[in-house]
């Protein structure tokens, strides 16, 4: 089978912090600057077991390494997908590619020895928060559709709408709540980011589903 190694320069975790770049270079809403960027981004696989043990920090910024290497060193890699090198030509900015991108690794070496972030330091980027807690964050629309008589009506509708079968689909939802509420333990909780999303509708919404389970299911 042909080697196909062009994924590296289309998704991956170095392809994930030059976007970021571009997002800081050319303003994001927040306007957030490249070394903030970083420091969330590490913090996103720091604070995951899961998203560390799969690639650290340290292992993405060689994998910049090796793609400077591959710019600055014509080989059988080259050329490249032609939207990388858009992509890296936007962040780069007119600097050398090849150096660009050591000088990203090294940025992202130099970060990862700092603790990861508090959030009250550092708030949580709309790219996090859709990281974090993307069902959470999606059920928005469900409130926003109105209709429901009440907040319980609309867990039952967008996370309980699959009875019998809504155990696996339930999980994600009680656990991001459950993440918001020891992250942001006051009474606004993921509402600072999430507009409904406050401690006592975090609650409301365990206890909907933890009802629910234990009714149904136990």
């Amino acid at each position: 089978m042909q080697p196909t190694p062009s994924a590296v320069f289309l998704e991956s975790p170095a392809t994930r912090l030059i976007d970021l770049a571009i997002r800081a270079r050319e303003g994001g809403r927040d306007g957030s600057s490249l070394d903030d960027e970083i420091r969330r981004y590490n913090r996103v696989v720091r604070n995951s077991w899961r998203a560390d043990w799969n690639c650290p920090p340290y292992t993405a910024a060689a994998m910049l390494d090796l793609i400077a290497v591959v710019v600055a060193t014509p080989g059988p890699l080259v050329p490249l997908p032609a939207s990388f090198e858009e992509k890296l030509a936007r962040a780069a900015d007119g600097m050398d590619q090849a150096e660009y991108l050591h000088a990203l690794a090294e940025m992202v070496r130099i970060l990862d020895r700092e603790q990861p972030a508090a959030y009250d330091e550092l708030a949580m980027a709309a790219w996090e928060l859709s990281l974090l807690f993307p069902h959470l964050n999606g059920f928005s629309a469900e409130l926003d559709d109105g209709g429901h008589p009440s907040f319980a009506a609309a867990v039952a509708s967008g996370v309980l709408n699959e009875h019998p079968y809504c155990v696996e689909p339930a999980v994600p939802y009680t656990t991001e709540a459950q993440l918001g509420l020891t992250l942001f333990p006051d009474e606004h909780s993921l509402g600072r980011y999430v507009p409904w999303a406050t401690r006592d509708r975090l609650r409301e919404l365990l206890d909907v589903v933890n009802d629910h389970m234990q009714r149904e299911h136990s």
